[in-house]
Order: C-alpha cells, then structure tokens, then sequence
C-alpha cells in the first residue's frame, strides 16, 4: 500500500481523515480510505472506496500501522491516532 495524500475535515464531535492510496500490485487503481476518529485519537470507522463506493475489505495490521504512522507524523491530533485490532474495515 502507498500513501499518496491526506486531507482533514474536523468537526466539533470527531476527526473525520480521508487518505488516498494506491496498492503495488494496482499501482493505476486509486482507493480512498475514509477515517473517523474520536478526540482522544480512537479511530472509530475505517472504510476503503473505490470511485466513492465502500469496498469490502479487511485491512491487514501492517497496513494499519502504517497509515496510523502517516497519519501521526502529520500531528493531526493529540493524542496520537491508534487503531484497534477489531476495526477490520468492512
């Protein structure tokens, strides 16, 4: 997965983080992964869309970790953003 950009859209109840990426083996197909995170930096949703449609999809960990890891290098909140292990994504 590669991490092209972000883009930030506060609200006075939660941190909603739209982040656009593309897969390795897709490098033409981009995907946007629309985030929603509560103040203390709890990710609440995690949803993948293709063409503004939700797909079905599981992300791996290595995956979350590495967009909590973008995200955080941006100090978009703080605390830092963490993801928990059941928020599959679908």
């Amino acid at each position: 997965m590669i991490i092209d950009y972000h883009e930030v859209h506060p609200s006075e109840a939660y941190l909603n983080v739209t982040v656009g990426i593309h897969f390795e083996d897709e490098p033409d197909s981009y995907y946007v992964i629309d985030l929603y995170a509560a103040e203390d930096g709890l990710v609440t949703d995690m949803l993948l869309l293709y063409n503004g449609f939700q797909c079905k999809y599981t992300f791996k960990s290595e995956e979350k970790q590495a967009i909590t890891a973008y995200l955080n290098e941006q100090k978009l909140l703080t605390p830092y953003l963490h993801i928990p292990q059941e928020l599959s994504g679908k």
